[in-house]
């Protein structure tokens, strides 16, 4: 599979996320802690530019992640990001898990097409920190799928509880040194695969990439037998 940074980004919304879903509610955040204060980490270094994107004063400490980095699962990324005017900061973020779901078991609550039921559910779970200056209250995590087909598109967005990845964008209060879990559903379609789930904070960035292990089949989707 070429690598990421030589993937054109496509802005293709998947075609679940405009899917009409019977459950009402939203999804959060879980497992949220906020000790920072609304103010700049007093520990910040110097401010740290970049040629396309926002600039921060990085906290003592804290490293960059080069932009293009290969990862595998459990290791983290730091990227300055800007949730929007006046709320920029440096988030780490660490992709622990990616696991693929079941449809038929999963969303058996939602009203779903056939197209839909046909589709593979990868969730992502990840660990997020805001290590400083800014504020990122609900600022959604910049983690984005790239599947089979060179396709890059971001998580679902679902209206409704998914039991088996909860998750959602950050709290309303997330200031520096919060740090919390959360989990992103990925939908893609029948015979495409999930390749890689990438950390993308801004426009031009070269994207960070998580592999995804290959999937194991669910216990409503059986192993193939071997016919040899």
């Amino acid at each position: 599979m070429p690598g990421p940074h030589n993937v054109p980004v496509s802005r293709r919304v998947p075609w679940a996320v405009a899917a009409a879903l019977a459950l009402v509610g939203t999804l959060a955040l879980v497992g949220c802690s906020d000790d920072g204060a609304d103010g700049a980490d007093s520990d910040a270094s110097a401010e740290t530019p970049s040629a396309t994107g926002p600039s921060v004063a990085v906290p003592a400490g804290v490293t960059l992640t080069e932009p293009g980095a290969g990862l595998e699962l459990g290791q983290p990324a730091s990227v300055v990001y800007a949730a929007g005017q006046d709320r920029t900061s440096v988030l780490t973020v660490t992709v622990r898990k990616v696991v693929t779901g079941s449809m038929k078991r999963d969303f058996e609550n939602f009203v779903l097409g056939p197209r839909q039921l046909s589709s593979t559910p990868y969730y992502a779970t990840a660990t997020v920190r805001n290590a400083g200056p800014g504020q990122l209250g609900r600022a959604s995590v910049p983690l984005y799928g790239h599947d089979s087909t060179n396709t890059v598109f971001p998580a679902t967005t679902l209206v409704g509880d998914l039991d088996a990845c909860p998750g959602g964008p950050l709290p309303a209060r997330f200031g520096p040194k919060a740090t919390g879990r959360t989990c992103l559903v990925f939908l893609v379609d029948k015979g495409v695969t999930l390749e890689t789930v990438e950390l993308r904070p801004y426009d031009g960035f070269e994207p960070i990439a998580w592999t995804v292990p290959t999937p194991k089949p669910t216990k409503d989707e059986p192993t193939p037998k071997d016919t040899r």
